[in-house]
């Protein structure tokens, strides 16, 4: 997990964040964007977590694990589409994006989704594949159905292409649990850190 210390946030010299706006106080904007940064942070850092847990990475392309399978180079108007994870196995291919929440940016959710349908066109074209053997799917790792899922990403979704986390997890043969708590170590640190981060800023240190 990300430490809310270590994260960059909104610098003094840089113009007020949302967070300055909403509070009216400089400082607990700071602050605020700290958290945000940690947040976005926590997010990136889940595909290493998970690529650092394979035991058995053939087939499976997923952060610098056989990194080229997933590269997929000038398909989008001569742009080239990344795609988190593709598992290819057993002459079927598995699309998957993978989220750490559950509820999405409209416009990102759509750009996703388009880059994963440009993504199984071109599989299926360039290996002459039937279309049931390319399949896409849109992963939110702590979420725990595939309706929490769906109405996170607005119902901008495919049918059927929903995933958990656990269910990814248990595809491609790690512990989701354990990841789970492994992930929640540093918890109890981002919370003392934040707590004396607000005893710092004099308006709120007068409301304790």
């Amino acid at each position: 997990m990300a430490l809310i210390s270590n994260a960059k946030g909104r610098g003094e010299n840089e113009t007020p964040s949302g967070y300055e706006r909403l509070f009216g106080n400089r400082k607990l904007g700071m602050l605020m964007s700290k958290v945000q940064s940690a947040v976005i942070s926590t997010g990136n850092e889940l595909e290493k977590v998970l690529a650092s847990k394979l035991e058995n990475t053939h087939g499976i392309s997923i952060q610098k694990i056989n990194k080229e399978d997933r590269v997929f180079k000038g398909i989008k108007d001569g742009h080239d589409i990344i795609i988190d994870c593709v598992i290819a196995k057993e002459g079927k291919f598995m699309l998957i994006e993978i989220k750490d929440g559950d509820t999405f940016d409209t416009k990102k959710v759509a750009g996703e989704v388009a880059s994963l349908i440009t993504t199984k066109a071109h599989l299926i074209e360039h290996n002459n594949l039937s279309e049931d053997k390319v399949s896409i799917h849109y992963c939110s790792f702590n979420a725990t159905s595939h309706k929490q899922i769906e109405k996170g990403a607005k119902g901008l979704l495919p049918e059927g292409s929903a995933m958990t986390g656990k269910e990814f997890c248990d595809l491609v043969g790690i512990d989701y649990e354990k990841i789970i708590q492994e992930r929640k170590k540093d918890q109890q640190e981002n919370l003392n850190y934040f707590i004396e981060e607000l005893k710092k800023i004099p308006e709120i240190h007068s409301k304790f």
